[in-house]
């Protein structure tokens, strides 16, 4: 390939910890005729700069020392739209790390250069990405301007004139088609590619145009066999984790975000979207783990926000009260996390309150009764004459119920459900305290699961029965019905196949549950009598 001849006129920042290395690779570059080399030695001074010069390369380290990484820079840069299209952002790291290389390519470097380099190496990897920016540079242009319509002409064009660069544009068309709702473009194109080679990136692309359109099945075995190929492909796990989304596919939704996590773990995003799918399925040992990472890769990324802090603080505490060993160093860190959050953040009146809340919740548990009751005052005192926010009232709710306040808990919890009535994603929330949900949707998912279970007991198939109603139990760990629908499925497997431990161990466990909820007013409360007198029973054959 022939040298690029337009370096005269191009703007280049090195950003580097090490003086050595800025003023190397600076060197390089205006020996190659860049008209200006500015530099930067860590992630703030890149960052400022960035949002007040245009550069046409940006060539970054990977650590940078304290504050912002490599691709912390580069993830504030796009998501805060400071990097033109049409500018070249390459990493240059002695990194080897999977873990992080992978969580950098998920903001679509031009380029990963590996140290040591050298001016010829560094040459040539520039000629390369600056010819492509160069012969590409109508619809970098359109990008940039925000003209989604003149990008996709202008890649139209281009691959009509033979364009050199031709997976690129293509690449780049799909997803424009994409955006643009042209979903037979799309396809058109795909299929195309596919024909000649079977690319990863056209494959996503061709699962993504059926789940456009509503195909579901069909995107989703694209997706996985996408994975079971190339397990690295991280787009392919984003497309799927959307599709589970439009299916309301809320297990299996998690199922692959974990897997993701797994491939890339220091991916905020994901982990922040795992926290949040865990905890709406309840499952609290995964919330919580993922909701510590959240906030570990917070610290000096633009994805830092105050309710993964919180958050983490309430799936601790909330596992905590589940089982006081796995969680015991989880809610020693969220009182850590908890503390830090004025210095990190600016919180609001409420989010103050949230926080000594969820910290109180911690010391009841913890044993230091005076110090949660003094942390509960402090916020009612606040409150006074005031009706709290949502979030703010269930954290209320729980503090009282930690400190044994359990009647005053109980009435605020009713009055929060009277209060919010209307208000169905308020509800979804008070669900999770609630014997039985009041939202449309969780009650919708109670009674599908339900329906399940009970479609798989009258037809004697037990173990598929205890398998929903453990699900929903997951789900509504206060729901009576689910719990008594659960006994009753394994007392009817004890009946067919002999009293197991295990599942006779499960069946006492769910009673004992439903001792501390039901009263004998409850409607349930003969149905619970009968299943405990069988339970009984069976323990004495």
């Amino acid at each position: 390939m022939t040298a690029y001849a337009g370096y005269r006129t191009l703007k280049a920042l090195v950003v580097d910890d090490f003086d050595s290395f800025r003023t190397t690779v600076s060197n390089m570059l205006q020996e190659l005729g860049f008209a200006t080399v500015d530099t930067a030695l860590n992630g703030e001074q890149a960052v400022r700069a960035c949002f007040h010069q245009h550069y046409d390369v940006v060539l970054c380290d990977y650590n940078l020392g304290a504050g912002r990484s490599g691709q912390q820079v580069l993830e504030e840069l796009r998501f805060k739209g400071a990097l033109k299209r049409r500018s070249l952002f390459v990493v240059v790291s002695a990194e080897t790390d999977k873990n992080m290389i992978m969580a950098t390519f998920d903001y679509e470097p031009d380029a990963y250069l590996t140290k040591p380099i050298t001016a010829r190496t560094l040459q040539q990897r520039l000629d390369r990405l600056l010819h492509q920016r160069q012969d590409l540079m109508p619809i970098y242009a359109a990008l940039d301007a925000g003209d989604t319509a003149r990008a996709i002409a202008a890649c139209e064009d281009k691959l009509q004139a033979g364009c050199r660069y031709v997976a690129a544009c293509q690449k780049l068309l799909g997803t424009l088609y994409l955006t643009a709702g042209d979903h037979a473009g799309a396809e058109q194109l795909y299929r195309q590619v596919l024909e000649a080679r079977a690319l990863d990136w056209a494959r996503v692309g061709l699962a993504q145009v059926n789940q456009a359109r509503g195909d579901l099945a069909a995107a989703g075995r694209w997706l996985r066999e996408v994975i079971a190929g190339n397990a690295l492909c991280m787009p392919a796990y984003d497309a799927l984790v959307e599709n589970c989304r439009r299916g309301d596919d809320r297990e299996q939704l998690q199922a692959v975000l974990q897997q993701a996590a797994t491939i890339s773990p220091r991916s905020i995003l994901r982990q922040q979207d795992l926290a949040e799918t865990a905890v709406d399925n309840n499952d609290l040992i995964v919330a919580a783990d993922a909701y510590r990472r959240t906030v570990r890769l917070g610290r000096h990324s633009c994805h830092d926000r105050i309710e993964n802090h919180l958050n983490f603080g309430r799936t601790a505490v909330a596992l905590f009260r589940e089982d006081r060993k796995v969680a015991a160093d989880l809610c020693r860190e969220a009182l850590r996390v908890l503390a830090e959050i004025p210095e990190r953040f600016n919180p609001t009146p409420a989010q103050d309150n949230q926080a000594h809340l969820i910290e109180s919740q911690v010391y009841a548990g913890q044993g230091n009764g005076p110090r949660a009751e003094s942390l509960l005052q402090e916020v009612e005192q606040s409150l006074a004459g005031r009706e709290p926010d949502v979030d703010t009232a269930l954290d209320w709710v729980a503090a009282l119920a930690a400190v044994n306040k359990q009647p005053e808990a109980d009435k605020l919890l009713e009055d929060l459900a009277e209060r919010f009535s209307d208000d169905q994603a308020a509800l979804e929330k008070i669900d999770r305290l609630l014997g039985e949900p009041l939202s449309q949707r969780n009650r919708g998912r109670v009674a599908a699961l339900n329906r399940g279970g009970i479609a798989h007991y009258d037809k004697a198939q037990f173990k598929e029965a205890i398998e929903s109603f453990i699900r929903a139990k997951r789900l509504f760990p206060n729901h009576i019905g689910v719990h008594l629908n659960l006994v009753q499925a394994l007392i009817g497997e004890m009946e067919a196949v002999g009293c197991v431990e295990e599942l006779m161990q499960m069946c006492m466990a769910t009673l004992a549950k439903i001792e501390t909820r039901i009263e004998p007013t409850h409607e349930q409360y003969t149905r619970y009598c009968k299943l405990r007198e069988k339970t009984t029973a069976l323990g004495r054959e």
